[in-house]
């Protein structure tokens, strides 16, 4: 697949440089269907410049060419790619990044989240863009997101991953505008081109459902770890009032299921494994510190030590607020309690 497209895909490169005076490529729409104040969604972004989104995926289409060339073993390309890529990275946080200020453009949801979601942030600057996304949301816009397309994939992408998933959750569930649950209130069955569902655009549009990423990756908490999933992560998030979720994805090698439910103080979770590959499966601890975890009626972490003994787990530690085990293909059935209370299958 790479090799048939690859010249056409440096083409677009190509192209896409005779564009980007600077390194800032200056066409595209933007944050298509930004929500704005008045409760109706812009076809062209207010908030965010499109300057900034376009600048942004330019760096991330070369940095993919880039991956691919080095694949491919085009390794002149790749390295010229690669430079490429650093050249823009750096151009963007010179032109976009507010040093005194320590967040993006002009600080919205989708400046913020993008320069994340494409790790473009630098490592010293990244929990202080973390905390402006984190009170656009919770302070400036009341739990709501202000993201149109762009921005709202990419807040799917990267809340959970600076640890804001329960935040995340919120959003996800809110009822008033804009909101996919205000959609649902006035009578969506399907997701719609904009936020407030103005007649004259489409009702049945995907570029709004980026909130699956969110339910799959963070919630069911199914990662891909290695290229056609031959390695897998497996590390739901427990938010909210949620008490249980249950999902699974078809992948090339089989079927990933995840079924995790909530109980008083303890959590069961059935995972399966598709053939032929290998997963970090990551239990929640939800917050206890003190914790033995089984796996199919038999003990296999204790006063904070991996057991052992289950088939198909060869090892676990524990990280923050979860115990992690490495496992192979099959079916799994992992329950937590508290220290001290008999494990229940």
């Amino acid at each position: 697949m790479l090799e048939t497209h690859y010249d056409a895909l440096k083409r677009m490169l190509a192209y896409k440089a005779e564009h980007a005076p600077g390194h800032i490529f200056t066409h595209g729409l933007g944050d298509h269907m930004e929500p704005q104040a008045g409760g109706v969604s812009s076809f062209r972004p207010k908030q965010t410049s499109p300057l900034l989104t376009s600048t942004a995926y330019y760096y991330y289409d070369v940095w993919l060419v880039a991956r691919m060339a080095k694949l491919l073993g085009h390794d002149d390309d790749a390295g010229r790619y690669f430079k490429l890529a650093d050249e823009i990275k750096a151009a963007f946080n010179k032109e976009f990044f507010d040093q005194s200020a320590g967040y993006y453009g002009t600080g919205t949801q989708t400046a913020n989240a993008l320069a994340l979601f494409f790790d473009m942030v630098p490592e010293s600057r990244i929990a202080s863009v973390v905390k402006h996304l984190g009170h656009e949301i919770t302070v400036k816009h009341k739990g709501h997101l202000s993201t149109g397309i762009i921005g709202t994939n990419a807040l799917e992408q990267v809340m959970a991953r600076h640890g804001m998933a329960e935040l995340m959750f919120g959003i996800a569930t809110r009822t008033t505008p804009p909101s996919w649950g205000y959609q649902v209130k006035k009578g969506a069955t399907t997701v719609w081109e904009t936020w407030e569902g103005e007649p004259h655009h489409c009702r049945n549009m995907k570029m709004l459902g980026s909130s699956e990423k969110f339910f799959y990756k963070d919630l069911a908490g199914i990662g891909m770890a290695a290229s056609g999933f031959r390695r897998i992560t497996i590390k739901p998030h427990v938010v909210g009032d949620l008490t249980w979720v249950k999902a699974h994805h078809d992948t090339v090698r089989g079927r990933v299921a995840v079924h995790w439910r909530k109980g008083d103080r303890a959590l069961s979770m059935d995972v399966v494994i598709p053939a032929n590959t290998t997963a970090k499966v990551s239990v929640p601890t939800m917050g206890l510190e003190k914790i033995s975890v089984a796996e199919s009626g038999k003990t296999i972490w204790k006063d904070g030590s991996y057991v052992g003994g289950a088939a198909g787990i060869t090892g676990g530690s524990r990280t923050g607020d979860y115990v992690t085990f490495d496992v192979g293909s099959g079916s799994y059935v992992f329950r937590t309690q508290t220290t001290n209370t008999s494990v229940q299958r």
